[in-house]
């Protein structure tokens, strides 16, 4: 038997209803063909007579019948633009939030009809809290909603609540379902220096410098005297708009002077380099 099937002895047909007939109506004739008449058409329309069936089948309603329903049952936190599933669950709900208005129970049913994952605190259940001031957390993990929806279920907070208490403050949380990476950029201002110690017969610079964004990058290689080999093997990458100054300062008296480097820059650079030779 199914949910809806009430049995053979309480099933909508032509037999039960005339069981309900009083006892003192029965002997008439003429009120027994009238209900004689009435029980064989109600029993030939069970269809339209489910109908009727509005409470305890509200998740079957269509979204015309459950706007005038709300309209009828004064749910004035009702919204047009709430989706088939949330409008069955506002109705569903609105009896329990009219019987409990102006408590802390009925703000959280109504808003729950929206957002399960909904949570309101009192005053006295968060450290610096008012008298008759409360707080609002709702969970907006896997639900549907717009920046405009969260404003007018806030509007709408005021239907239920009590009128002494004020919201002081609402937080909307949104947990994604896949770890998210979060990328950041900013202007970086770098300097590289790079001292050279005496008594060296061979320097070898091998170095590699990458960077990115805005930058600013200044460059000082000073070289000492009494050298007779200098090798430079070095790489500078500079990318984005970038203002690039680097200076090589050569000593006197040098036998061999071997520059082997390459320069790279990406954006719009500005780029300057002196080399100062001595005399011979």
């Amino acid at each position: 038997m199914s949910s809806r099937d009430p049995g053979p002895g309480h099933g909508l047909t032509r037999e039960n209803l005339l069981a309900a007939l009083p006892m003192a109506l029965r002997g008439d004739l003429s009120i027994a063909a009238l209900a004689d008449a009435a029980a064989r058409e109600l029993a030939s329309r069970p269809e339209e007579i489910d109908r009727l069936r509005i409470y305890p089948d509200i998740c079957r309603l269509d979204e015309e019948l459950l706007d005038i329903l709300a309209y009828d049952f004064k749910v004035d936190w009702w919204g047009a633009d709430y989706s088939l599933e949330e409008k069955r669950r506002t109705l569903a709900d609105s009896w329990r939030v009219h019987k409990m208005l102006g408590t802390r129970r009925a703000v959280e049913t109504a808003i729950r009809a929206i957002y399960p994952k909904t949570e309101v605190k009192e005053w006295f259940e968060y450290e610096g809290g008012k008298p008759y001031h409360f707080k609002l957390y709702i969970d907006l993990t896997g639900e549907k909603w717009s920046e405009e929806r969260p404003r007018r279920v806030l509007e709408r907070v005021e239907f239920y609540k009590s009128l002494r208490s004020h919201l002081e403050e609402f937080q909307f949380t949104a947990r994604p379902k896949e770890p998210a990476v979060l990328r950041m950029g900013g202007t970086l201002s770098a300097v590289t220096s790079i001292p050279i110690p005496e008594k060296r017969d061979v320097f070898d610079f091998q170095n590699t410098v990458r960077m990115g964004g805005r930058t600013e990058l200044c460059a000082t290689l000073p070289l000492p005297e009494g050298r007779d080999s200098f090798d430079f093997h070095s790489r500078l990458r500079v990318g984005g708009g970038a203002g690039l100054h680097t200076s090589l300062p050569v000593p006197q008296e040098r036998d061999e002077l071997r520059f082997t480097g390459t320069l790279r820059t990406g954006g719009q650079p500005a780029v300057r380099t002196v080399l100062p030779i001595p005399e011979a």
